[in-house]
């Protein structure tokens, strides 16, 4: 009895192999996701390369807030460049909105001890420039009466390619079972604490959040938006915890100290 050919089989592979890579929604390996690099020189060109005499006065300058206050919330959001990593363009201003603009307003929430914070405002193109400076964005919180200003930068990457597991597409099982995709994303925040009238920081806090994953190649577009929104979440959520840990720090350094003369 003649042994059948193997040669239709190798035809099936060679015929699925382009639509199998064509299916597994990129046309490059998964090279990583790094974390996303922020600066306050994009907010303030000028704390770049300070003087001799500023940097004497920063480190002379005893700046305490009187607690309670009003807080003014600027966030600035880095553009990310069509490959998914920061853009070197300068960060734009954005109203924070939904959850995260309700999680700074908890800063404010008087339960179950008062807090130090007694109103939040946030900055919005109204009051300051879509690509603003350290300064006009003291002159806003300044319109709103608020002596603290929060300043935090949010910057992402993101990545998605092939993994070593794509090598199974080459079967048609393993087109529509294996995950042979990946992909990822970081989130990096980074924010300060600064004195309205004298443009000092007074403390800063950080928050990263990051997420990977493997998926099918008809999933990777649901997969991309899924990694985003939790990584961003996790990011936003630790500076909101840094950012109220230290308003808490301040408020009770400056009550031990007394009352400014």
């Amino acid at each position: 009895m003649p042994r059948p050919s193997p040669l239709p089989l190798v035809r099936v592979v060679l015929a699925w192999l382009p639509l199998s890579l064509l299916l597994s929604g990129c046309g490059a390996p998964y090279k990583g996701i790094v974390k996303p690099v922020t600066s306050l020189s994009k907010l303030s060109p000028e704390l770049e390369n300070l003087s001799d005499f500023a940097i004497d006065a920063h480190l002379k300058g005893d700046v305490q807030p009187v607690f309670p206050c009003s807080l003014a919330i600027a966030k600035l959001q880095t553009p990310r460049t069509w490959s998914g990593y920061a853009s070197s363009e300068k960060a734009v201003l954005v109203v924070p909105g939904g959850d995260e603009a309700a999680a700074w307003r908890k800063l404010a929430d008087p339960s179950p001890d008062a807090s130090p914070i007694d109103q939040v405002h946030f900055i919005s193109g109204l009051l300051a420039e879509s690509q603003p400076t350290l300064k006009n964005l003291r002159d806003a919180a300044a319109l709103v009466r608020a002596p603290l200003l929060l300043v935090y930068l949010q910057a992402d990457t993101s990545d998605s390619g092939y993994n070593d597991a794509a090598m199974a597409y080459w079967t048609f099982i393993g087109l529509f079972v294996v995950p042979g995709n990946r992909v990822g994303h970081y989130t990096a925040c980074q924010a300060v604490l600064v004195d309205t009238r004298t443009g000092m920081v007074v403390a800063t806090a950080d928050g990263e959040g990051q997420r990977e994953e493997d998926v099918l190649p008809g999933a990777v577009d649901i997969a991309e938006d899924r990694v985003e929104r939790e990584a961003q979440a996790e990011a936003l959520k630790a500076v909101q915890a840094n950012v109220r840990q230290v308003i808490l720090e301040l408020s009770r350094r400056t009550a031990a100290s007394g009352p400014a003369e």
